[in-house]
């Protein structure tokens, strides 16, 4: 799937979790333990992908990869606190096993630590690419968490959640990637687009399986969202369910099981699916000017990726 890349990407794996044994054992410990548990690399993929587009080499954009990986792993981490998760690819948590409060300083640590391996790139703008993705990704959460239990979101502030969420990292990943390879600023603004479309699309596609797929397969269960409070586009695009929906109410277990029925029963995945092929679209588009090279038809590939994939 990760095409020129595939052999970096385990020499990468290898150097990440080595480098767990230089941390302190509180930390290091749950965090391999969720590395452990797998995991598709999209974000180190995307940034060596993208430094491929220009001059490659691997020692140079190793750092940053890794960097981007360990900042994806403290959001889980982060996440699991806040949604209160006991599992997590059918493991427990690290807020689970060791605390919320210990899985706070766990994330806190790997932030911190990614930050030094963005330094190690000896690139100002890579730290600084990175520092602003998780800028929007905090202010994302923030919105998202002012925004529980309202039921009849806008269809532009779920999409602007989710470009904080998601998409914003995955656009940090391919404008570093390209900085690495030495490609100009207008390549760069252009593998940004890619990323954000490729977002997107990917947490679209995520929120459809959030409904349709089963609990072994997303590692939580099914219509976790909803019961935690977050409406997402399935459900928006979803007929007949509002009567189920009170603004502003936590909804019961039973009554999330019956939404999830109906969500299943009607035209929200579809529909949602085929916005999220829409940005997929948009994704390949953005990579016309890099031709039809390895690099540039993995990216291509990851899209229709992203939208097709079942866990």
């Amino acid at each position: 799937m990760f095409g020129p890349v595939a052999a970096d990407l385990a020499r990468l794996e290898d150097m990440i979790r080595a480098s767990f044994a230089d941390d302190h054992p509180a930390a290091a410990a749950p965090m391999a333990d969720l590395f452990a548990s797998g995991g598709k690399r999209l974000r180190p993929a995307l940034v060596l992908l993208s430094a491929h587009l220009g001059a490659y080499d691997f020692d140079r954009a190793a750092p940053a990869a890794i960097a981007v990986e360990l900042t994806h792993a403290a959001t889980l981490v982060h996440d699991d606190v806040i949604d209160r998760s006991p599992t997590r690819r059918g493991r427990p948590t690290a807020a689970a096993s060791a605390g919320p409060e210990s899985a706070i300083l766990v994330g806190d640590h790997y932030f911190a630590r990614a930050y030094l391996e963005a330094s190690r790139t000896g690139l100002a703008e890579v730290v600084s690419e990175l520092a602003a993705a998780v800028m929007r990704i905090c202010a994302a959460e923030l919105e998202q968490q002012a925004s529980l239990r309202q039921y009849h979101p806008s269809l532009e502030s779920y999409m602007t959640r989710i470009e904080g969420k998601t998409a914003a990292l995955l656009a940090a990943c391919c404008r570093i990637g390209g900085l690495l390879g030495g490609l100009e600023s207008p390549a760069r603004e252009a593998l940004g687009r890619y990323g954000i479309a490729l977002g997107l699309a990917f947490q679209i596609a995520d929120d459809v399986l959030d409904y349709t797929g089963e609990e072994a397969e997303i590692g939580k269960p099914v219509g976790h969202d909803l019961l935690e409070g977050s409406a997402t586009l399935p459900l928006m695009l979803s007929d007949g369910l509002d009567h189920l929906l009170p603004e502003g109410k936590q909804l019961s277990a039973a009554t999330v099981d019956e939404v999830v029925k109906g969500v299943r029963a009607g035209e929200g995945p579809k529909r949602a699916l085929e916005q999220a092929a829409q940005l997929a679209a948009q994704a390949r588009a953005e990579l016309r000017r890099f031709g039809e090279g390895e690099a540039a038809t993995a990216l291509g590939s990851l899209a229709d990726y992203v939208v097709s994939r079942r866990l």
